[in-house]
């Protein structure tokens, strides 16, 4: 089945402008990947049901934790909706919009780059679930900033919750283990590997050189 003029020209122009980057069409969809080992910025060029075009959403996706899909830990929607009128006009729109996407993505790749910085990004966000999703997060950059009673601290504040749905429970199970491995800075830097490792194979992402950053 043939793609229709709108998807084309969002791949056409995403290819021409992102591949100097490296950043890589994720499959045939209409999502382009930034990875950078212990994290990866989705864009994707959102389709909506009965219409023709796309709306922007851009956000850093976290490997620290298992799980097979993808999900935005951080960033939103960057754009409304821009109709597909014609080729001239959505091709321009389009070219702007891409545009817009590498912008952000080389924002959030140059705030990731360093992990103090990655700290004082990821510290100050305020994430979706955050007294359990965001302390995890807070914990993990922490522990590898070795700053371990910091990131005890927020390891315990997840303990402390009185969520307990499956999936909190799974993710209490898998804190209280982590916690265990900061009495060694050297095991616990070696445990996030592994499980970064398990994650980017889970979401089928090539295997690419660690990124010496911690």
């Amino acid at each position: 089945m043939s793609l229709p003029k709108h998807s084309k020209i969002i791949n056409k122009v995403a290819l021409i402008i992102f591949k100097e980057y490296g950043i890589e069409r994720k499959g045939q969809s209409r999502t382009w990947l930034d990875d950078q080992y212990w994290f990866t910025t989705i864009i994707e060029f959102q389709p909506f049901k009965d219409r023709q075009g796309t709306c922007l959403n851009v956000g850093i996706n976290f490997h620290w934790y298992e799980k097979e899909y993808f999900s935005f830990d951080i960033g939103n929607r960057e754009s409304d909706f821009i109709d597909f009128k014609n080729e001239e006009q959505f091709q321009s729109e389009i070219e702007s919009l891409v545009e817009k996407a590498l912008k952000r993505t080389l924002e959030l790749r140059n705030k990731m780059g360093d992990l103090k910085n990655a700290q004082n990004t990821i510290l100050n966000h305020e994430f979706a679930s955050d007294n359990l999703w965001g302390n995890y997060h807070r914990a993990i950059i922490c522990g590898l900033n070795n700053e371990l009673m910091k990131s005890k601290q927020y390891f315990n504040l997840i303990l402390k919750d009185d969520f307990d749905t499956p999936w909190a429970k799974e993710l209490k199970k898998r804190v209280s283990e982590l916690k265990n491995e900061l009495k060694d800075t050297s095991n616990f830097k070696v445990r996030i590997n592994e499980i970064i490792e398990k994650t980017r194979n889970e979401k089928k992402l090539n295997e690419i050189e660690m990124k010496n950053v911690w």
